[in-house]
């Protein structure tokens, strides 16, 4: 396993879409394909992850810019961050 799985597959993916979204931002397709390559874990499916994506949108977690989802207004920096828990 790379660190990028063993962060999809071990945190929140609130905490993992808050990362990914803090610089340049990711866009569906990929963030799509990165769930599907690691068994949907902690989410469970396509239409769970999209539900999710909304919710943090409605919550200023995250907005769309760009080609993708980036930074909200009420963006925080995710737990495994703080803690430097993984070496990026």
């Amino acid at each position: 396993m790379n660190t990028i799985s063993d962060i999809v597959v071990n945190e929140p993916p609130t905490d993992v879409i808050l990362w990914l979204a803090r610089r340049d931002g990711i866009s569906h397709p990929r963030l799509d394909n990165l769930y599907n390559r690691n068994g949907w874990a902690n989410i469970g499916d396509c239409l769970q992850l999209i539900d999710l994506i909304k919710k943090m949108i409605q919550d200023g977690l995250i907005q769309q810019g760009g080609s993708g989802y980036i930074k909200g207004p009420n963006w925080r920096e995710p737990e495994f961050l703080k803690q430097n828990k993984y070496e990026l």
